[in-house]
Parts: C-alpha cells; structure tokens; sequence
C-alpha cells in the first residue's frame, strides 16, 4: 500500500533534505549530481551522470540505494546493487532519518565509493 498523501509529504519533504545534504557544489552538477525517485513505499538514491559520447544534457541514471518501507513490520530497509544486479538488504532501521544516516555513514563505501 503506498503512502497516504500527509506520509509521502512528510517522507518527500525528508529525503528533499537529506540529497540535497549530499549533493556536490554547484559546479560539479553537470558532471556528477544526486537524485532521487520516490515510487510507492520505496526510495531510489541514484547518481545521475551525463551519457559517455551522448547528445547534449542527456544523462543517465546508476542507482546506488533502495530504501523501502515495511508497513507490516513498521521498518525501513536500506538495499544495495551488488554487481550480480540484484539488490541485497543493507540494514533494518526503525526510522527513515536512521535509514538515510546509514546511506550517509556507511563505512564500507557500498553506496558512494
């Protein structure tokens, strides 16, 4: 079940400040930017990059990590794309800020390294 309108609000408004935390300085953006797709109960976190060789301004997309909210357990879990395509569970984390902290902080660099 997706979000009510109140959830996703607040949920938007919380992953909003978290990228923009993490975005690079303005003067990189064209060549490197975070971004973010929020689909149902479930966050993207994605690089966006332009097209190796590509027509002007066209990028492409890598995502890095996958938050999805549980309702039925009332958690959030934080996947990451290892190079097998499959997403692999990261972390359980009781609130969307401890699951974004984690992207943010983790200390193997899977998502940004």
């Amino acid at each position: 079940m997706a979000f009510s309108d109140l959830e996703y609000q607040a949920v938007k408004q919380e992953v909003e400040r978290f990228v923009e935390s993490i975005r690079p300085a303005g003067n990189i953006r064209k060549t490197l930017d975070i971004v973010y797709n929020l689909n149902d109960q479930t966050i993207d976190i994605s690089e966006q990059r332009p097209v190796w060789q590509g027509t002007l301004g066209e990028t492409t997309e890598i995502t890095v990590a996958r938050i999805k909210y549980v309702r039925s357990v009332n958690r959030w879990k934080t996947y990451w794309p290892r190079k097998d395509t499959n997403w692999h569970l990261y972390s359980v984390e009781l609130s969307l800020a401890e699951a974004l902290e984690g992207v943010r902080f983790n200390p193997n660099g899977i998502f940004f390294g």
